[in-house]
Protein backbone atom coordinates (compact mmCIF):
# COMPACT_ATOMS: atom_id res chain seq x y z
CA UNK A 1 0.00 0.00 0.00
CA UNK A 2 2.68 2.48 1.01
CA UNK A 3 5.10 1.19 -1.64
CA UNK A 4 2.46 1.75 -4.31
CA UNK A 5 1.96 5.29 -3.08
CA UNK A 6 5.67 6.07 -3.22
CA UNK A 7 5.98 4.48 -6.67
CA UNK A 8 3.46 7.00 -7.96
CA UNK A 9 5.84 9.72 -6.81
CA UNK A 10 8.48 8.35 -9.15
CA UNK A 11 10.14 5.02 -8.61
CA UNK A 12 10.00 5.08 -4.83
CA UNK A 13 11.44 8.58 -4.46
CA UNK A 14 10.52 9.98 -1.04
CA UNK A 15 9.01 13.50 -1.23
CA UNK A 16 10.65 16.44 0.46
CA UNK A 17 9.98 16.95 4.17
CA UNK A 18 10.06 19.93 6.54
CA UNK A 19 13.56 21.30 7.12
CA UNK A 20 13.35 20.91 10.91
CA UNK A 21 12.86 17.17 10.37
CA UNK A 22 15.48 16.81 7.64
CA UNK A 23 18.14 18.56 9.71
CA UNK A 24 17.42 16.62 12.90
CA UNK A 25 17.54 13.04 11.63
CA UNK A 26 20.99 12.46 13.09
CA UNK A 27 21.92 8.82 12.86
CA UNK A 28 18.35 7.56 12.83
CA UNK A 29 17.56 8.19 9.17
CA UNK A 30 14.28 9.18 7.57
CA UNK A 31 10.96 7.88 8.80
CA UNK A 32 11.03 5.19 6.10
CA UNK A 33 14.32 3.97 7.59
CA UNK A 34 13.15 4.21 11.20
CA UNK A 35 10.27 1.82 11.93
CA UNK A 36 9.55 3.34 15.35
CA UNK A 37 9.29 6.82 13.84
CA UNK A 38 6.90 5.48 11.20
CA UNK A 39 4.74 3.66 13.73
CA UNK A 40 4.37 6.78 15.87
CA UNK A 41 3.62 9.01 12.91
CA UNK A 42 1.12 6.59 11.39
CA UNK A 43 -0.71 6.06 14.67
CA UNK A 44 -1.19 9.83 14.92
CA UNK A 45 -2.29 10.08 11.29
CA UNK A 46 -4.80 7.27 11.85
CA UNK A 47 -6.18 9.33 14.71
CA UNK A 48 -6.72 12.30 12.41
CA UNK A 49 -3.80 14.44 13.53
CA UNK A 50 -2.49 16.86 10.90
CA UNK A 51 0.62 15.66 9.07
CA UNK A 52 2.92 18.32 10.53
CA UNK A 53 1.84 17.55 14.11
CA UNK A 54 2.29 13.80 13.54
CA UNK A 55 5.76 14.38 12.12
CA UNK A 56 6.73 16.65 14.98
CA UNK A 57 5.63 14.21 17.70
CA UNK A 58 7.39 11.36 15.91
CA UNK A 59 10.53 13.46 15.53
CA UNK A 60 10.59 14.49 19.20
CA UNK A 61 9.73 11.06 20.59
CA UNK A 62 11.01 8.45 18.17
CA UNK A 63 13.90 10.22 16.48
CA UNK A 64 15.78 12.87 18.41
CA UNK A 65 15.10 11.53 21.91
CA UNK A 66 14.49 7.85 21.23
CA UNK A 67 15.59 5.32 23.83
CA UNK A 68 16.40 1.75 22.74
CA UNK A 69 13.49 -0.54 23.52
CA UNK A 70 10.86 2.22 23.50
CA UNK A 71 7.38 1.18 22.42
CA UNK A 72 5.32 3.41 20.09
CA UNK A 73 3.26 4.49 23.12
CA UNK A 74 6.43 5.42 25.04
CA UNK A 75 7.66 7.42 22.07
CA UNK A 76 4.36 9.26 21.63
CA UNK A 77 4.42 10.16 25.33
CA UNK A 78 8.01 11.39 25.05
CA UNK A 79 7.15 13.45 21.99
CA UNK A 80 4.04 14.95 23.53
CA UNK A 81 5.94 15.82 26.70
CA UNK A 82 8.09 18.17 24.63
CA UNK A 83 5.15 19.70 22.75
CA UNK A 84 2.08 19.93 24.99
CA UNK A 85 1.46 21.26 28.49
CA UNK A 86 -0.60 19.44 31.11
CA UNK A 87 -1.94 21.45 34.05
CA UNK A 88 -4.68 19.66 36.04
CA UNK A 89 -7.19 21.63 38.10
CA UNK A 90 -6.83 20.81 41.83
CA UNK A 91 -9.89 19.44 43.61
CA UNK A 92 -9.67 22.38 46.02
CA UNK A 93 -10.02 25.29 43.64
CA UNK A 94 -7.59 28.18 43.95
CA UNK A 95 -10.07 30.51 42.24
CA UNK A 96 -13.50 30.30 40.65
CA UNK A 97 -13.68 28.68 37.23
CA UNK A 98 -16.11 29.29 34.41
CA UNK A 99 -16.71 26.50 31.90
CA UNK A 100 -16.94 27.67 28.30
CA UNK A 101 -17.30 25.85 25.02
CA UNK A 102 -19.39 25.19 21.92
CA UNK A 103 -22.84 23.54 22.07
CA UNK A 104 -22.93 19.85 22.90
CA UNK A 105 -19.38 19.52 24.18
CA UNK A 106 -20.34 18.51 27.74
CA UNK A 107 -20.00 21.61 29.89
CA UNK A 108 -22.86 20.75 32.26
CA UNK A 109 -21.69 17.17 32.75
CA UNK A 110 -18.19 18.49 33.36
CA UNK A 111 -19.47 20.95 35.98
CA UNK A 112 -21.16 18.02 37.71
CA UNK A 113 -17.99 15.92 37.56
CA UNK A 114 -15.89 18.70 39.06
CA UNK A 115 -18.45 19.15 41.85
CA UNK A 116 -18.54 15.43 42.63
CA UNK A 117 -14.75 15.18 42.49
CA UNK A 118 -14.45 17.95 45.09
CA UNK A 119 -16.91 16.18 47.38
CA UNK A 120 -14.94 12.93 47.14
CA UNK A 121 -11.78 14.88 48.02
CA UNK A 122 -13.57 16.20 51.13
CA UNK A 123 -13.61 19.73 49.89
CA UNK A 124 -16.49 21.57 48.28
CA UNK A 125 -17.21 23.81 45.36
CA UNK A 126 -20.46 25.58 44.65
CA UNK A 127 -22.01 24.68 41.29
CA UNK A 128 -23.56 27.72 39.63
CA UNK A 129 -25.79 27.29 36.58
CA UNK A 130 -25.67 30.53 34.59
CA UNK A 131 -28.96 30.01 32.77
CA UNK A 132 -28.58 33.24 30.82
CA UNK A 133 -30.19 31.84 27.68
CA UNK A 134 -33.22 30.27 29.38
CA UNK A 135 -32.37 26.68 28.44
CA UNK A 136 -33.02 25.25 31.92
CA UNK A 137 -29.33 24.74 32.62
CA UNK A 138 -30.04 24.48 36.34
CA UNK A 139 -32.40 21.57 35.82
CA UNK A 140 -29.84 19.80 33.66
CA UNK A 141 -27.17 20.25 36.31
CA UNK A 142 -29.53 19.06 39.03
CA UNK A 143 -30.26 15.91 37.03
CA UNK A 144 -26.56 15.04 37.23
CA UNK A 145 -26.13 16.02 40.89
CA UNK A 146 -28.90 14.38 42.86
CA UNK A 147 -26.82 14.29 46.05
CA UNK A 148 -25.70 17.90 45.67
CA UNK A 149 -28.97 19.31 44.31
CA UNK A 150 -29.41 21.67 47.27
CA UNK A 151 -26.01 23.26 46.62
CA UNK A 152 -26.80 24.40 43.08
CA UNK A 153 -27.28 28.10 42.50
CA UNK A 154 -29.19 29.19 39.40
CA UNK A 155 -28.62 32.62 37.87
CA UNK A 156 -30.96 33.64 35.05
CA UNK A 157 -29.46 37.10 34.52
CA UNK A 158 -25.95 38.55 34.66
CA UNK A 159 -26.87 40.54 37.78
CA UNK A 160 -28.11 37.37 39.50
CA UNK A 161 -24.83 35.68 38.57
CA UNK A 162 -22.79 38.52 40.07
CA UNK A 163 -24.89 38.41 43.25
CA UNK A 164 -24.42 34.64 43.58
CA UNK A 165 -20.66 34.96 43.16
CA UNK A 166 -20.41 37.80 45.67
CA UNK A 167 -22.34 35.79 48.25
CA UNK A 168 -20.21 32.70 47.66
CA UNK A 169 -16.96 34.63 47.92
CA UNK A 170 -18.11 36.34 51.09
CA UNK A 171 -18.70 32.87 52.55
CA UNK A 172 -15.26 31.68 51.43
CA UNK A 173 -16.65 29.32 48.78
CA UNK A 174 -15.21 28.56 45.36
CA UNK A 175 -17.52 28.19 42.39
CA UNK A 176 -17.68 26.28 39.13
CA UNK A 177 -19.87 28.24 36.73
CA UNK A 178 -21.69 26.38 33.96
CA UNK A 179 -22.03 28.98 31.22
CA UNK A 180 -24.40 28.65 28.23
CA UNK A 181 -22.85 27.41 25.00
CA UNK A 182 -20.63 29.76 23.03
CA UNK A 183 -20.22 29.71 19.25
CA UNK A 184 -16.54 30.54 18.73
CA UNK A 185 -17.25 31.65 15.17
CA UNK A 186 -19.83 34.23 16.28
CA UNK A 187 -18.09 37.52 17.03
CA UNK A 188 -20.92 38.75 19.28
CA UNK A 189 -20.78 35.56 21.35
CA UNK A 190 -17.04 35.89 21.82
CA UNK A 191 -17.22 39.60 22.67
CA UNK A 192 -19.85 38.85 25.32
CA UNK A 193 -17.71 36.04 26.71
CA UNK A 194 -14.64 38.26 27.03
CA UNK A 195 -16.67 40.94 28.81
CA UNK A 196 -18.11 38.37 31.22
CA UNK A 197 -14.71 36.85 31.99
CA UNK A 198 -13.32 40.25 32.91
CA UNK A 199 -16.26 41.09 35.17
CA UNK A 200 -16.63 37.80 37.08
CA UNK A 201 -12.85 37.38 37.64
CA UNK A 202 -12.96 33.62 37.16
CA UNK A 203 -10.62 31.44 35.11
CA UNK A 204 -12.20 30.33 31.83
CA UNK A 205 -11.77 26.61 31.20
CA UNK A 206 -12.53 25.34 27.72
CA UNK A 207 -14.62 22.17 27.54
CA UNK A 208 -13.93 20.66 24.13
CA UNK A 209 -15.16 17.41 22.64
CA UNK A 210 -12.70 15.08 20.94
CA UNK A 211 -15.24 14.77 18.12
CA UNK A 212 -15.12 17.02 15.08
CA UNK A 213 -13.03 18.07 12.10
CA UNK A 214 -9.40 18.79 13.05
CA UNK A 215 -9.32 22.16 11.26
CA UNK A 216 -12.56 23.31 12.90
CA UNK A 217 -11.18 22.21 16.26
CA UNK A 218 -7.96 24.14 15.66
CA UNK A 219 -9.78 27.30 14.59
CA UNK A 220 -12.10 27.14 17.61
CA UNK A 221 -9.27 26.47 20.07
CA UNK A 222 -7.27 29.44 18.80
CA UNK A 223 -10.30 31.74 19.09
CA UNK A 224 -10.90 30.66 22.69
CA UNK A 225 -7.19 31.12 23.43
CA UNK A 226 -7.41 34.71 22.21
CA UNK A 227 -10.34 35.20 24.60
CA UNK A 228 -8.12 34.26 27.53
CA UNK A 229 -8.52 30.47 27.81
CA UNK A 230 -5.34 28.79 29.08
CA UNK A 231 -6.59 25.32 30.08
CA UNK A 232 -9.03 22.81 28.62
CA UNK A 233 -10.88 19.65 29.56
CA UNK A 234 -11.10 17.19 26.66
CA UNK A 235 -14.43 15.35 26.63
CA UNK A 236 -16.21 12.49 24.84
CA UNK A 237 -13.07 10.41 24.65
CA UNK A 238 -15.25 7.36 25.21
CA UNK A 239 -17.14 8.14 21.99
CA UNK A 240 -14.54 9.54 19.59
CA UNK A 241 -12.27 6.88 18.11
CA UNK A 242 -9.91 9.36 16.45
CA UNK A 243 -8.57 11.86 18.97
CA UNK A 244 -5.54 13.30 17.18
CA UNK A 245 -7.30 16.35 15.78
CA UNK A 246 -8.44 17.59 19.18
CA UNK A 247 -5.05 17.00 20.80
CA UNK A 248 -3.29 18.80 17.95
CA UNK A 249 -5.82 21.66 18.10
CA UNK A 250 -5.23 22.42 21.77
CA UNK A 251 -1.49 22.11 21.33
CA UNK A 252 -1.40 24.51 18.38
CA UNK A 253 -3.50 27.03 20.33
CA UNK A 254 -1.12 26.92 23.29
CA UNK A 255 -3.88 25.65 25.61
CA UNK A 256 -2.84 23.28 28.40
CA UNK A 257 -4.60 19.97 28.93
CA UNK A 258 -6.27 19.92 32.33
CA UNK A 259 -8.37 16.76 32.47
CA UNK A 260 -9.62 14.00 30.22
CA UNK A 261 -13.25 12.87 30.33
CA UNK A 262 -12.94 9.19 29.54
CA UNK A 263 -16.33 7.95 30.77
CA UNK A 264 -19.87 9.38 30.86
CA UNK A 265 -20.16 8.66 34.59
CA UNK A 266 -20.25 11.63 36.96
CA UNK A 267 -18.26 9.88 39.69
CA UNK A 268 -14.66 9.34 38.62
CA UNK A 269 -15.37 10.79 35.20
CA UNK A 270 -12.31 13.06 35.02
CA UNK A 271 -8.70 11.93 34.77
CA UNK A 272 -5.81 14.39 35.23
CA UNK A 273 -4.11 14.93 31.89
CA UNK A 274 -0.55 13.69 31.37
CA UNK A 275 1.53 12.94 28.26
CA UNK A 276 1.43 9.21 29.05
CA UNK A 277 -2.38 9.26 29.21
CA UNK A 278 -2.66 11.19 25.96
CA UNK A 279 -0.30 8.67 24.37
CA UNK A 280 -2.45 5.78 25.55
CA UNK A 281 -5.49 7.43 23.95
CA UNK A 282 -3.58 7.83 20.70
CA UNK A 283 -2.64 4.15 20.60
CA UNK A 284 -6.17 2.96 21.35
CA UNK A 285 -8.05 1.54 18.37
CA UNK A 286 -5.20 2.25 15.96
CA UNK A 287 -4.97 -1.06 14.06
CA UNK A 288 -1.59 -2.50 14.97
CA UNK A 289 -1.24 -4.53 11.77
CA UNK A 290 -1.77 -1.44 9.63
CA UNK A 291 0.68 0.58 11.73
CA UNK A 292 3.28 -2.19 11.49
CA UNK A 293 2.77 -2.50 7.74
CA UNK A 294 3.26 1.22 7.15
CA UNK A 295 6.20 1.40 9.53
CA UNK A 296 8.01 -1.36 7.68
CA UNK A 297 7.37 0.09 4.20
Amino acid sequence: EVRAATDKLGGGVVPSEPLFLRDARGGHGRGAENPLYSRVRDALLWHGAPQRFADRVAHEGADQNAIPGDSPEDSIAAGLERIVTCDPIPARLEKDIILVGPPGHGRTATAAKLTRRAAVARTAILPVAADLDGTAGGEQLAAYLENERDQIRIAETPDALFDALRAARAAGQRCVIDLPSINPFDQDDMASLQDLIQVVRAEPILVMSAEGHPEDQTDAAKIFARAGVRRAILTKLDIARRRGGAISALSSAGIAFSHLAVTPFIGGGLVPAAPSRLAALLMEDAPGDVIALKGAA
